[in-house]
C-alpha cells in the first residue's frame, strides 16, 4: 500500500473554476491538499489542457498556477494510464461511451481528459496504490461514470467517490461553495 489510501484526481473543470493561484477557490484547494496531507493527482490530459490550450491561457496567468501547485508540492502530474491491467482500457472505453450517452454527443467529442482520469483511478485500486479513490470534477457525467463503472470491476461504494469542486471543499462553509461552482 502506498503512503495515501484515498487518491484524489482533480479535473480541468475544477482547476479552471479556480482561475488564478490568487483566488480564494485555488488557496481552498492548497489548504484541503495540506489538511489531508496528500498531493493531488492530474493526468497529463489534464495538465496539457490546464497548461498549454490556447483557450486555457485566456483565463490563466503567464505563470500556471498548476506549476506552481506542482512546484510547491500539493499537486502532481501523474503518468499515462500503464494499460497493465486490460481492466483500465476497458473501462477508458467504457466511461467515453457512458460520457456520450449522458451528454448526447458523439463519442469522438468526449475529451481523453476524462477517460484517463477513470482509467487511472481503476488502475490505482487495481495496483493497491489507493484504498479508495475521489474524483473530483464539475462535468457530471465524468462524476457519474467514475461512481458507476468502477465498482463493475470489484469495488465497493465506499471506495470511489466523485465530488463536485463546491461539495470538495464544503467544509469551507456555504458561501465558498456557491462561488466554486
Amino acid at each position: 500500500m502506498g503512503d495515501d489510501t484515498d487518491v484524489i484526481f482533480i479535473d480541468s473543470s475544477v482547476l479552471i473554476s479556480c482561475g488564478r493561484r490568487e483566488s480564494t477557490r485555488f488557496q481552498a484547494l492548497a489548504r484541503e491538499a495540506r489538511q489531508r496531507d496528500t498531493r493531488f493527482r492530474i493526468p497529463p490530459a489534464v495538465y496539457a489542457e490546464v497548461t498549454d490550450e490556447p483557450a486555457v491561457d485566456a483565463y490563466t496567468t503567464p505563470a500556471s498556477p498548476v506549476d506552481a501547485a506542482v512546484q510547491e508540492g500539493w499537486m502532481m502530474v501523474t503518468e499515462d494510464p500503464s494499460y497493465e491491467h486490460s481492466e483500465v482500457s476497458a473501462v477508458m472505453d467504457q466511461t467515453r461511451s457512458f460520457i456520450a450517452n449522458a451528454s448526447n454527443r458523439s463519442e469522438d467529442l468526449v475529451e481523453t481528459t476524462d477517460t484517463q482520469i477513470v482509467g487511472l483511478a481503476l488502475e490505482s485500486l487495481l495496483a493497491d496504490a489507493a484504498d479508495s479513490v475521489t474524483v473530483v470534477t464539475n462535468d457530471i457525467p465524468l462524476g457519474e461514470a467514475a461512481a458507476s463503472l468502477i465498482p463493475q470491476y470489484g469495488f465497493d461504494d465506499q471506495q470511489v467517490m466523485w465530488r463536485t469542486g463546491g461539495e470538495f471543499v464544503a467544509e469551507l462553509g456555504e458561501d465558498f461553495v456557491s462561488e466554486f461552482e
